[in-house]
């Protein structure tokens, strides 16, 4: 009887033997007080009887040609972040909505949706109905004139806004949070934000979470204030936030790319002299980066971070050739 691996056949003996032999290299972390050696089994190598995996054909020093980067396993800061999605806003403490003193008529605007304006700069003149005295409005804040609803002869009131300035040196992060994820989100809480393209990055806190939700999107607005001095976060942008739910430091983690699998347990290929050695190891939390290692795996090893599955593949074309 014979397994199919890619085109060749391979013993299903042949498999038991290997197998079993990457089960007990494995198993080291779990069981290294054990000193019984098993009896060697017939027809098996030196390195079986010995315990000992069988190694990649692709040795340490080929790696770097075929795309292997080998690092050292270490410490890492694994943090466990909830993903939401929301808008960047004008800071509205630092907002000026224009409208008349007095009722009257619009004789002069001098800035368009867009421009930039200075504290106490000139924005638009009014000639008031009764004194037919002309006075100006002028900005409170050094910043951005966002909307203008009004133009030189039309007549107005003090009930209607006509333009709105902002001080965009920061802005307001307003994320969406559905119900499922209200028991992970308070306030003071750390936040990343990334925009849309990622090009932009910022971290923040959590300065608000309200206590009333949205009908429409059945969801709660959680706010984060960041700084924009540099004017590269856009009102209206959509962006991602990260509330970071955990922090930790751990003693050992490698990358998600290091992982294969073997016989259904995760193993991370490390170098062991001339070649390289699966080792079944114990996972623990996980981050977009790193992966803890709680057992299998010492600070320091030296492991296959990229490309790691070349590693199996050629392990595995290894044993199908010899048979």
């Amino acid at each position: 009887m014979s397994l199919t691996q890619g085109n060749s056949m391979i013993p299903v003996a042949r498999w038991i033997r290997v197998l079993a032999a990457i089960a007990m290299a494995g198993t080291f972390a779990f069981n290294s007080g054990c000193t019984k050696q098993p009896s060697p089994a017939a027809g098996t190598t030196e390195s079986e009887q010995k315990g000992e995996a069988p190694g990649g054909v692709i040795s340490p020093a080929a790696a770097g040609a075929a795309g292997i980067e080998v690092v050292p396993a270490g410490p890492a800061r694994i943090r466990t972040t909830l993903t939401l999605y929301g808008t960047i806003r004008p800071n509205a403490e630092r907002e000026q909505e224009i409208r008349a003193r007095y009722p009257g008529v619009v004789r002069s605007v001098s800035k368009r949706a867009g421009d930039a304006v200075k504290q106490g700069e000139e924005l638009l003149t009014i000639e008031s109905n009764e004194s037919l005295q002309i006075y100006p409005i002028r900005s409170q804040y050094t910043g951005r004139l966002l909307d203008r609803r009004t133009n030189p002869g039309d007549a107005v009131d003090s009930s209607a806004v006509l333009m709105r300035v902002a001080d965009l040196s920061t802005v307001w992060v307003e994320l969406s949070v559905f119900a499922r994820d209200l028991d992970h989100v308070r306030p003071e809480m750390t936040v990343l934000i990334h925009s849309a393209d990622e090009d932009a990055n910022a971290e923040s806190w959590i300065s608000y979470v309200a206590s009333a939700g949205d009908t429409d999107s059945q969801s709660v607005t959680a706010r984060a204030v960041i700084g924009n001095k540099d004017g590269h976060w856009v009102v209206g942008q959509f962006v991602t936030g990260e509330v970071i739910i955990n922090d930790a430091q751990v003693p050992v983690a490698v990358v998600p790319d290091a992982l294969q699998e073997l016989q259904g347990k995760p193993v991370v290929f490390v170098v062991v002299g001339e070649r390289f050695e699966p080792r079944q190891v114990e996972l623990g939390r996980r981050a977009r980066e790193v992966v803890e290692i709680l057992k299998g795996l010492e600070a320091g090893a030296r492991y296959a971070a990229r490309n790691s599955y070349l590693i199996k593949a050629d392990l595995l074309k290894s044993v199908a050739e010899e048979d």
